[in-house]
């Protein structure tokens, strides 16, 4: 799964609405939903903008063990 996919799965999952990250994030919403969407290229410093400031956690909670299980069953 790439990582856009990840991250999107993560929002839509946790029930958090694709605005209120890309405000909290400090992207502009347009270029927000092309990366959750995958039409975009996502850059390192967006990725970690996105995990810190949009989502409040670590930037390898995506690439860690736990997330990868969680995916199977998804």
């Amino acid at each position: 799964m790439k990582i856009y996919m990840r991250i999107r799965h993560y929002i839509v999952s946790n029930g958090i609405m694709l605005k209120y990250v890309a405000e909290k994030s400090e992207i502009p919403q347009q270029r927000f939903y092309r990366l959750m969407n995958g039409s975009s290229e996502m850059t390192a410093d967006e990725y970690e903008s996105i995990c810190k400031k949009g989502l409040g956690i670590d930037p390898g909670y995506f690439f860690a063990k736990k997330f990868s299980e969680n995916e199977k069953s998804a």
